[in-house]
């Protein structure tokens, strides 16, 4: 088993966890139902800003929390390993916005050289041994963390082209095929795919994929389904990556045999 956590930087260059590309503090935007809420990138927020860290509370009715890890805003990198099992395994995404076809790009992040050296160095210092995949929808990053070490394997996260999101501009992420041909060529370890991709010719893509030499690995809702998720495994997928495992009844079974 592994934690699967996402992982980018602020405006102070600190690693931290945090998932999304933008903060929404309980403000609303002006001119707006109070379920708009201002956004702000979390490139432009410095970690350990005392001046904001009573001002950055999510908003109570989208049902979330307060931003806060002891006195600083979000966990840093180096902190999260520190107090995590050593024997627990981590799936590191690295965030980095992507362009999205017929919506304007947003402009986070927009040194990837740093940030990745700046996760790579947190990881180096404070990893240890534990066992970690690094992953991220960016190819660029995925390419940068291959090439830049070869100590963790990483991961290109497939999105491909669905109803549920919105496509990637760039040309390399529009199908499974192509996304799994850029791994091959990269040396990457293997993709990880989102569900709504095998929701149709499910056996032949994973066959595919296996028989290219890549690890499988798969997310998205439809890993919700203990049916769907015990069809993964008996295609002999490499992980799943889905919320509360502990549910899992084929998990739990698996544990207790062993």
């Amino acid at each position: 088993r592994e934690a699967v956590v996402s992982t980018q930087s602020t405006g102070d260059n600190k690693a931290v966890l945090y998932h999304d590309l933008e903060v929404a503090p309980g403000i609303p935007l002006a001119h707006t139902s109070s379920n708009v809420l201002w956004k702000l990138p979390l490139p432009e927020i410095n970690a350990t800003d005392s001046q904001k860290r009573d001002q950055l509370l999510l908003s109570p009715s989208e049902g979330l929390e307060t931003v806060r890890f002891g006195s600083k805003l979000f966990p840093e990198l180096r902190d999260v390993l520190a107090m995590l099992p050593g024997g627990l395994g981590i799936m590191l995404e690295v965030k980095s916005n992507i362009a999205e076809k017929g919506r304007i790009p947003v402009p986070y992040h927009g040194d990837k050289n740093k940030i990745v050296d700046l996760i790579l160095s947190e990881l180096a210092n404070s990893a240890g041994n534990r066992n970690i995949i690094l992953c991220s929808f960016c190819p660029t990053i995925c390419l940068m963390l291959r090439r830049k070490q070869d100590r963790w394997p990483v991961v290109l996260i497939v999105q491909g082209s669905t109803e549920t999101y919105h496509d990637y501009s760039d040309g390399r992420l529009r199908s499974l095929d192509l996304c799994v041909k850029l791994a091959l060529s990269e040396n990457l370890h293997g993709v990880s795919v989102f569900s709504g991709l095998l929701t149709d010719r499910c056996q032949e893509k994973i066959a595919a994929i296996k028989e290219s030499g890549l690890a499988t690995f798969v997310w998205g809702y439809h890993t919700a389904s203990q049916e769907f998720r015990d069809y993964l495994r008996s295609e002999g997928i490499t992980g799943l990556i889905y919320d509360r495992i502990y549910e899992d009844t084929s998990l739990v079974k698996r544990t207790s045999d062993d």
